[in-house]
């Protein structure tokens, strides 16, 4: 093995981007001498190999990078084909650790439209059909639009290129400008809905999963004690 080869390749950077286009079959033959034609062939049928397995260049040639800084460096076939499977499994890890703190991290975000609760879309306000003003006109039907932040603008953008024009979608600017009493029309259904609820408890009694859930928290309470 030439170690002024494996001193260039071992140093900082991405090996695909540093080596281009070079087969990590190549690269494997310059760093460790398999030049025999027996090496050829074994290369050839690990080519066959690992392609079938999905394996693309650049994770073989960091795989063949990765073996330069083994100790003790493997001398036969039988060790290198080992080695270059453990490092893939290694890759296999990283990526899984990868993506898994991204996908935590994501979660772990705060989220920073509150109107939309960073899903682009504002659901539940007045159907513009049923309103009058600030009255939400019964059966009181809602619908949803999208948000104006960034992800809400997004998802418009794509909404508005599948969908024929019967089904296009209101942006909350454009909801605003034909429903501007949303807000107090929510409101106003808000205080009716408690008002039938109390008018409801007065005459019947409280639901039968008020009680379980207030048992419930009561149970609870009592434990902390």
């Amino acid at each position: 093995m030439s170690s002024a080869v494996v001193g260039r390749v071992g140093n900082s950077g991405s090996v695909a981007e540093r080596l281009g286009g070079l087969r990590w079959s190549d690269l494997f033959a310059s760093l460790y001498g398999a030049n025999s034609p027996e090496w050829q062939r074994t290369l050839g049928t690990w080519a066959v190999l690992f392609h079938a397995e999905g394996r693309s260049n650049a994770e073989m040639l960091a795989a063949v990078q990765a073996i330069s800084r083994h100790t003790p460096v493997p001398q036969f076939p039988t060790q290198f084909l080992d080695a270059l499977r453990l490092e893939l499994r290694r890759q296999d890890s990283s990526v899984r650790e990868a993506t898994e703190a991204k996908r935590l991290a994501e979660i772990a975000k705060p989220i920073r439209c509150k109107r939309c609760g960073d899903c682009g879309w504002v659901v539940g306000v007045p159907h513009v059909e049923f309103v009058a003003g600030p009255e939400w006109l019964k059966p009181r039907r809602s619908m949803a639009v999208t948000c104006d932040c960034g992800l809400g603008r997004h998802i418009h953008g794509r909404w508005e290129n599948a969908q024929p024009e019967a089904k296009k979608v209101l942006s909350f600017s454009e909801y605003e400008g034909r429903n501007p009493h949303w807000q107090t029309q929510m409101e106003l259904r808000r205080v009716e809905v408690a008002a039938e609820m109390a008018a409801h408890e007065q005459q019947h009694g409280a639901p039968s999963w008020r009680r379980t859930v207030e048992a419930i928290v009561r149970r609870y309470a009592n434990a902390d004690r």
